[in-house]
């Protein structure tokens, strides 16, 4: 299982980031804990501040939204062919990052998949994925978006932010108040809601579901843009999409 944890292409991080990232993950990241942790990485995390990609709404009274631009250095990739739909990943997730096994909450999404595929409204039952199609059981998995990152953009409390030592798009659990603007924004869907504990849930890079695969079907990789190849889920609303209070910031850049 750790030889798979640790299968790099390109080296996506050191040998010890799982660890750091690790002790991130299961403490409470303040603003001040995040802002002296991306420091220590330099340019790896940059805001344009300078160059007004910045509105004046933020949870922090006074200080613009910051607007990350830095790339993840890794991202979790499956392999259909591999996965045996037994949701494990699922159980893993949950049990280390919200300390229960509720699989609905869980950063990478298999059950939604195993009966129909991702594209079952385009093609029809019985014409695609999962067990009432092609047996081909998908696994979908956070692309840890490049700038603009849509879940980053939409959320009117900044609350999530890029944490050193892999650039993983996280949650800050300190800012989130659970209003869910942000499962509404991502386009395939890989935003969750944790009613109970009324905070977003979304991938940190852990890998938990990596070690706990039997199959072998989740890999970790170096970060490439991959939001091209795969076709939206969902339709994000434009008011979502394209936040009032950064629109006009954005367009100076974009």
């Amino acid at each position: 299982m750790a030889d798979r944890r640790n299968a790099v292409s390109g080296n996506p991080g050191k040998d010890d980031s799982y660890d750091q990232i690790t002790d991130v993950i299961r403490k409470l990241v303040t603003r001040r804990q995040f802002l002296k942790g991306t420091g220590a990485v330099g340019l790896g995390v940059t805001t344009f501040y300078l160059l007004g990609c910045g509105s004046g709404r933020s949870a922090v009274k006074d200080e613009p939204r910051q607007i990350f631009v830095a790339n993840a250095l890794g991202m979790i990739i499956a392999e259909p062919s591999r996965c045996v739909g037994c949701r494990r990943c699922e159980l893993a997730c949950t049990e280390f990052n919200d300390g229960k096994a509720q699989p609905a909450i869980s950063r990478i999404k298999v059950g939604r998949n195993y009966n129909v595929g991702p594209l079952a409204a385009q093609k029809g039952l019985m014409r695609g994925n999962g067990t009432w199609g092609d047996h081909r059981v998908i696994q979908d998995t956070c692309r840890q978006c490049p700038h603009p990152v849509p879940c980053q953009l939409a959320c009117p409390h900044g609350a999530i932010e890029v944490v050193a030592p892999l650039n993983a798009r996280v949650v800050n659990v300190d800012k989130c108040v659970g209003c869910g603007i942000c499962t509404q924004s991502c386009p395939w869907g890989m935003m969750s809601l944790d009613k109970a504990a009324g905070k977003a849930t979304k991938c940190n890079l852990c890998k938990e579901c990596i070690d706990a695969c039997p199959a072998g079907a989740l890999q970790y990789v170096a970060w490439s843009d991959k939001t091209k190849q795969v076709p939206p889920r969902v339709v994000v609303p434009a008011s979502i999409r394209t936040p009032a209070d950064v629109a006009g910031s954005c367009g100076k850049c974009h």
